[in-house]
């Protein structure tokens, strides 16, 4: 398995928990899509400029642009922005939060991209999750899984886009072919 198809499995695992208050925020966020793609839509945002940036740089690292669109391309840092705001409750984003500032404290934008990698895997091998909230890393991880798996071209990197699929049939995916629907994975 490599990383694209532990990532879609990720995110397809994550489908089957979506809440109210994220399908709402996602609605949101696509009304506002094409205005910006990495700064939120509004000026109640929980993060500074500085800090939005160190969340790009993050998600950027976590999905980058390769053959296909990256979490930038798709506004993975907006979403973010908007799914911390609205949907994750106050701990959640305190710890978020100072996840951030943690990587601004070790001047996260000013390293190289193998210390930038560094830093992340040490963030992660310290990631602890909570009973009460879960960890920066963690959060950062299912947001850019979920923004970028949502979106139009997340789905149409990693899947055959077929916006209308007409009628059920079933057929035997072929390697190397693009799946259609998520859950035929194997």
């Amino acid at each position: 398995m490599n990383r694209r198809e532990a990532v879609a499995r990720v995110a397809w695992l994550m489908g089957g928990t979506l809440s109210a208050p994220t399908l709402m925020a996602m609605s949101r966020w696509e009304e506002g899509i094409d205005d910006q793609k990495t700064r939120p839509q509004t000026a109640d945002s929980i993060l500074d400029d500085g800090q939005r940036e160190i969340v790009a740089r993050v998600s950027d690292m976590i999905i980058p642009k390769t053959d296909t669109p990256g979490a930038i391309d798709v506004g993975v840092p907006a979403f973010m922005d908007v799914i911390l705001r609205d949907c994750y409750k106050k701990p959640a984003q305190d710890a978020f939060i100072a996840g951030v500032q943690e990587l601004e404290r070790k001047n996260f934008l000013g390293l190289k991209p193998d210390q930038q990698t560094a830093l992340l895997k040490q963030v992660e091998a310290s990631a602890t999750p909570s009973a009460t909230s879960p960890s920066f890393w963690q959060i950062v991880k299912e947001v850019t899984l979920l923004g970028y798996f949502t979106s139009e071209a997340g789905i149409k990197a990693s899947f055959d886009y077929q916006p209308i699929p007409g009628r059920f049939e079933a057929i035997k995916i072929k390697p190397g072919q693009k799946d259609f629907m998520y859950g035929n994975q194997v």
